[in-house]
């Protein structure tokens, strides 16, 4: 039986692993083996591979009332450039301004709500993930409104302008969440070449695109030099706004290719009907960066709507951006299982980076009345055995809250009011393990 924990993007990685085979009659899509489930699950599914390199789950669940669908992308945070901190994320919110086939921004949120729906979207350092659900009659044209987020996205200039907003006014809202604050504390410890240190969440000074009389780039950003080179010298904070879309368009064809993606369907629609909706839909991702196409990464779009008079600057400034987004991707270790088998263990977490030993303590007064204490392992990663990680046995056994457990003894003394374990960091090359305890007054001064 399967783990629940198991993470869905791991597990459709191992599906990959294994060898397809095609059904008779039907040389698209190819059928994976049948997935492992255990006794109790009353669902069906059936995995697919599309011609085009994505991975598609359909589920089939006959109890619900509601669809769901949902598209994991393997690259995230990790792959920003250096100075373009935000980027992925950025991308994120970019995908769901409208497409060619569905031009109107709000087009997608707006049927959702009318039709007893919600959606969302999260960009970790290697994962970004985009969801939604609706009831189940109104699925398909649902899924085809998303699917077309990933088959031709806007990303309009003036809807690249306010997002920057949109990204700034979420990183202003971290700001006095104790939770993030903790975790850009974290990230503050760790090797500041490792790509787990980048600043994932962006803002209007990381990305220097934003319509708001407060942006623009500052003198010392390094931004600066690869505009002076693109213009002899000669630039504004307009160039800098085009370079930030350009870097967007370079970042969306260089990660957002079928082979690093996985969509998953569920519903109570027969598996045939899941089928018949995902196909056409998914299959139909182009593959940019890895196509033949002469005129890849010199951006196509853009030229259109560039305010931008000289387009030969443009066509710099969007090889330029190219040229960064394939530099950073190398900062990142591969997501796939397969490709993970190769990668070694890289922490960002060391002694030597913190005086030559451990244990080390940091204190954080809160913006909120808590009392915590959290304790950090850095671990080897456990990412290519996701479904036999003693990580999650570690976590299971500190998590016991039965007669002589951690969290009674804890308890029975007072000094804690809840207890929780579990990777706090799972990335191909580390994992840093987390103990969590809320802490009563008397607990704090023990």
């Amino acid at each position: 039986m399967m783990h629940s924990g198991l993470r869905l993007a791991h597990f459709l990685g191992l599906l990959q692993l294994s060898t397809p085979f095609k059904m008779s009659g039907m040389p698209t899509p190819i059928y994976l083996p049948p997935i492992i489930q255990g006794d109790s699950d009353y669902r069906t599914y059936r995995p697919l591979l599309l011609d085009n390199g994505i991975t598609v789950l359909l589920a089939h669940d006959p109890q619900s009332k509601h669809f769901a669908a949902s598209v994991s992308v393997h690259a995230g945070a990790s792959c920003d450039p250096r100075f373009l901190p935000g980027l992925a994320h950025f991308t994120e919110h970019m995908c769901f301004l409208g497409s060619e086939v569905y031009p109107r921004e709000n087009e997608y949120k707006q049927y959702l709500a009318k039709h007893g729906g919600k959606s969302n979207a999260s960009t970790s350092m290697s994962h970004t993930t985009y969801q939604f659900d609706v009831l189940a009659e109104y699925g398909e044209k649902a899924l085809d409104i998303f699917s077309n987020f990933f088959i031709c996205p806007l990303f309009s200039k003036s809807g690249t302008q306010r997002e920057v907003d949109a990204v700034d006014s979420e990183n202003s809202k971290n700001l006095v969440d104790d939770g993030r604050r903790r975790w850009q504390i974290l990230k503050s410890f760790a090797d500041p070449q490792h790509h787990f240190s980048k600043f994932s969440t962006g803002n209007r000074i990381t990305l220097p695109a934003s319509s708001s009389e407060k942006s623009g780039v500052s003198s010392d950003h390094p931004l600066n030099n690869i505009l002076k080179g693109i213009n002899d010298g000669k630039h504004d904070e307009n160039d800098a706004a085009e370079f930030v879309r350009a870097a967007l368009l370079a970042f969306h064809e260089r990660h957002y290719t079928p082979n690093k993606m996985t969509a998953v369907l569920v519903g109570p629609q027969s598996l045939d009907e899941l089928e018949s909706w995902a196909v056409p839909r998914f299959g139909r991702i182009p593959d940019r960066w890895n196509s033949d196409d002469d005129d890849k990464g010199k951006g196509k779009k853009g030229n259109d709507d560039s305010s931008l008079k000289d387009g030969e600057k443009w066509r710099k400034i969007r090889l330029a951006a190219a040229r960064l987004i394939d530099e950073s991707a190398s900062d990142a270790p591969p997501v796939s299982i397969e490709a993970a088998e190769s990668v070694i263990h890289n922490s960002a977490f060391r002694p030597d980076l913190h005086g030559g030993q451990w244990p080390v303590l940091v204190t954080t007064k809160p913006i909120k009345d808590i009392r915590k204490l959290e304790l950090f392992f850095p671990l080897p990663p456990t990412w290519r055995s996701p479904d036999r990680s003693p990580t999650q046995a570690l976590s299971h056994l500190f998590g016991h809250e039965g007669a002589g457990s951690v969290f009674a003894l804890l308890q029975d003394k007072g000094w804690i009011t809840s207890l929780s374990t579990g990777n706090r960091v799972h990335e191909p090359d580390q994992c840093l393990f987390k103990v969590e305890m809320t802490l009563t007054p008397e607990g704090e001064e023990h």
